[in-house]
């Protein structure tokens, strides 16, 4: 993404913001790889956002999402200095990460991961050190993938379901077994039992879910997806996980040069993200879970033959999960202290 572009998706999203009372969003810098440019190429990036929401009186705040392999020193320092997180992209220890996260010559990647992590999490980096991103691998061991993340103290990790749907399974799943529940399971089992500091993104979502609080994922509830794509090219997309589905399926065929957001937001797919318990298929509106599950991520919702109008390709695991932790939490909060039982994994 050149500056040019930079500044012009920068001016679209200020002026959305001013135009609709918003008065502090987040960006994410995601993969491809961020980092790729280096630490000019990040300065100069930050630098004209930073001169074009200040100019519009719009607070934000920066994440980038990233494998971690170009992290260095000097983009520590830049990142410190202004105040942006850097979170990795992670599936455990090098037996499992190594099987699908591997550089352009097809080598393992981890050992190289590992050495710039010993820099990232020292004393003088840990500030901006956002934890882990973790695509559940299913053979793995789940128990040593989270004792192996949980050996850099995250702040938090966030474990994905890998992104199939009802045209493309995922791995293990047959005959409407569970073995992603299964997995997860195991791992909310550790987590609760021995709270530790470090926050599961999707188990403190589940958790505040089943005692009523709105959903902060737009993979669980029916909260509303509110943020659009960027590309490199300054092409406003839809959800990008949406192009697993099918070709062309987050394209909206604007751009940041010719269209505004307010023009976006009117869109189908944008709609279609924003359109919560309307969005789902019959079986999902009419189930018990729907207003904690919400239907499971869009993406997982796909088939050719029905598009998004299908339960999550993971409904059996959802509903397995969410049944645990609700019969896990509510177990936990009889006659006990709600907060100090529940919220004290941060």
């Amino acid at each position: 993404m050149t500056a040019e572009v930079a500044s012009q998706a920068a001016l679209n999203i200020a002026r959305y913001c001013n135009s609709n009372s918003i008065k502090k969003i987040g960006i994410v810098f995601h993969g491809g790889e961020p980092l790729l440019g280096g630490a000019d190429y990040l300065a100069k990036i930050i630098s004209t956002l930073e001169n074009v929401f200040h100019k519009y009186a719009v607070k934000f705040y920066i994440s980038i999402q990233s494998n971690g392999l170009l992290f260095s020193p000097e983009i520590g320092d830049l990142l410190l200095r202004k105040n942006v997180t850097l979170s990795i992209s992670l599936d455990g220890p090098p037996v499992i990460n190594d099987k699908n996260r591997i550089d352009h010559f097809g080598n393992p990647s981890t050992n190289l991961l590992e050495s710039k992590l010993h820099i990232l999490t020292s004393s003088k980096y840990r500030k901006i050190f956002g934890g882990f991103l973790c695509v559940i691998n299913i053979e793995s061991n789940p128990i040593l993938v989270l004792e192996y993340l949980l050996s850099y103290e995250p702040a938090s990790i966030d474990f994905l379901l890998p992104d199939n749907n009802h045209d493309y399974l995922p791995l293990g799943m047959k005959n409407n077994n569970t073995i992603y529940a299964d997995w997860l399971i195991e791992i909310f089992d550790y987590w609760f039992s021995h709270k530790t500091k470090t926050n599961v993104r999707m188990f403190d979502v589940l958790i505040r879910s089943v005692l009523g609080q709105r959903s902060t994922m737009d993979s669980f509830g029916l909260t509303p997806m509110e943020f659009v794509v960027i590309e490199t090219n300054g092409d406003i997309e839809g959800l990008d996980v949406l192009k697993t589905t099918y070709s062309g399926a987050a394209r909206l065929g604007y751009n940041v040069f010719e269209n505004t957001l307010d023009q976006v937001s009117s869109h189908a797919i944008i709609k279609l993200m924003q359109r919560g318990f309307e969005s789902l298929c019959a079986e999902c509106r009419e189930c018990s879970i729907v207003d904690i599950c919400g239907g499971g991520y869009l993406p997982h919702r796909y088939s050719t033959k029905s598009e998004f109008d299908n339960p999550s390709v993971y409904c059996n695991d959802l509903m397995k999960l969410i049944v645990h932790i609700k019969n896990k939490v509510f177990s936990e909060i009889k006659g006990s202290n709600l907060n100090e039982k529940l919220f004290n994994h941060k």
